[in-house]
């Protein structure tokens, strides 16, 4: 816990835009109770389902027990006394729910700042998925403007990881992604190799998505997102033997005709050995 908080303050002391100071309220690097409606989304989405249940079980738990970790804000840089939320999303939501105030931990942050303290509170936390994490990195560096090697930072990587998480951030659209959910059961190696599937096959994406129509027409439901992941990993990989153009066969033979005859005389074809086979019928004499 105070490493992460020593990082969070190195990027506060990092930030240019002196946000608290033209934002009246609580003084930045406090602890302060803060009503839930003053404070807002911030950053970038880094969770692709919260479950509403958990959430209830949540503000449950703190209406009997307290909040004892505090959420990370940041003062509003439009809305003076107001703020931004950089880590705590469910805390926050599940204080709204229970009605109560939140203890948060006030920040001044820039928006840089913002995003990668926002990663680097829940990496450290170790309970964001693969593939949340993956999209977290690739929306840092192409929605917010980070640099690759902030990721680096941000989740205490390497290039070679660093390079697999934008590669799979990037190469899931959003729509699938929405689709399967934050899948706690699939790891690094099946997402890459649904990644490399869409690249090589420019049929997989299609088939995922006919996939994807079909599951949501269903009475019975979808499944989990694990199941989500596999439903639509087996369309990606699935040889589709009905889209593909069917060969016509060649014919058996060309028949032979005679104009003094009314059937064919014969059958000529091409075989293998020799090059051409000729064959005639044994028909009866023309009457003239």
């Amino acid at each position: 816990m105070a490493a992460r908080k020593s990082s969070l303050r190195d990027l506060a002391a990092k930030s240019r835009k002196g946000l608290a100071a033209a934002n009246p309220g609580p003084v930045a690097g406090r602890i302060a109770e803060l009503d839930p409606g003053l404070v807002h989304a911030g950053g970038l989405a880094d969770r692709l389902d919260v479950s509403q249940a958990e959430i209830a079980t949540l503000a449950e738990s703190l209406r009997n027990a307290g909040q004892k970790v505090p959420i990370l804000v940041r003062p509003h840089p439009e809305r003076p006394g107001e703020y931004e939320i950089v880590a705590g999303r469910r805390r926050l939501a599940a204080c709204r729910l229970a009605g109560i105030s939140v203890r948060a931990e006030i920040q001044d942050l820039d928006d840089t700042a913002l995003v990668m303290g926002q990663a680097i509170e829940n990496i450290a936390r170790e309970d964001l998925t693969y593939i949340e994490r993956a999209k977290l990195a690739a929306r840092m560096v192409d929605e917010a403007g980070l640099d690759d090697k902030d990721i680096d930072t941000a989740f205490s990587c390497g290039k070679t990881d660093r390079s697999r998480y934008l590669k799979i951030g990037r190469g899931v659209p959003d729509d699938i992604l929405s689709f399967v959910g934050k899948a706690p059961g699939i790891g690094r190696p099946r997402w890459e190799k649904l990644v490399a599937q869409m690249a090589a096959d420019e049929t997989a994406l299609p088939r995922m998505r006919e996939a994807l129509a079909a599951a949501n027409t269903e009475d019975g439901g979808v499944g989990d997102s694990d199941a989500r992941f596999s439903r639509l990993y087996e369309a990606a990989f699935r040889s589709d033997a009905s889209s593909k153009p069917t060969e016509a066969k060649p014919p058996a033979g060309h028949e032979i005709w005679v104009p003094s005859h009314d059937k064919p005389v014969g059958t000529i074809k091409r075989t293998g050995s020799p090059p051409i086979s000729l064959r005639l019928r044994r028909m009866a004499p023309t009457t003239w």
